[in-house]
């Protein structure tokens, strides 16, 4: 279980904590409530085993890193499946997200995030692209990395916590500098993103 360096990824927010982990089968799995108990039970895969018991560890340990009272927390999902934090001060922040080897998790005290990440050699079809961006977008970012821009509108997604019925060219991106972007829904909502690159992953914030 490790946490990322963020104070040297340009615009990352101070109050959020990135944490990553190689997908490991081998971990404890009393840490979990019994309402994940009989989630785990139910994965037939034991690579989806494998996330969801890595994600949980992962999520302890950061949450010890807030020095929050741990007997307070609570993690919770929404109806469309976006999980939450419940405590005795208040709701918190959490989001999760895997690839094939590896789980990440972002917490924050104060911002609604949304986390994914992509391996870099995943190869996008430039269609699929084309599906996910607006004519406007298309014609601003259609040579832009296409890894970048599915990873930062899924982030967004999950920030938004609206789920797989989410249009993804409802959401529109404008791109300040390399990395930065905001994002706007169905002409209303602005959120703020970042992109970047580690441990052979895209990884994209939205918050």
């Amino acid at each position: 279980m490790n946490l990322f360096d963020t104070s040297e990824i340009p615009h990352f927010p101070k109050s959020v904590l990135l944490g990553w982990s190689k997908v490991r089968r081998d971990l404890d799995s009393n840490i979990l409530s019994d309402e994940e108990q009989k989630i785990l039970k139910s994965f037939t895969n034991d690579q989806r085993k494998g996330e969801f018991l890595t994600a949980r560890h992962l999520f302890w340990k950061i949450v010890k890193e807030f020095s929050w009272d741990i007997k307070s927390i609570t993690l919770k999902k929404e109806p469309f499946g976006k999980p939450i934090i419940e405590s005795e001060t208040g709701r918190k922040y959490v989001s999760f997200t895997h690839s094939q080897n590896l789980v990440m998790c972002a917490i924050s005290n104060n911002l609604d995030i949304g986390l994914d990440a992509e391996t870099l050699d995943r190869k996008v079809n430039p269609a699929i692209v084309k599906r996910i961006l607006s004519e406007n977008e298309w014609g601003i970012y259609g040579e832009d990395d296409p890894i970048a821009l599915w990873t930062m509108k899924e982030s967004a997604v999950k920030s938004l916590g609206t789920g797989l019925r989410t249009n993804l060219k409802e959401l529109q991106l404008e791109k300040y500098e390399d990395g930065l972007f905001s994002i706007t829904f169905n002409q209303k909502e602005e959120l703020q993103g970042i992109c970047f690159r580690a441990l052979n992953h895209c990884i994209a914030l939205a918050y």
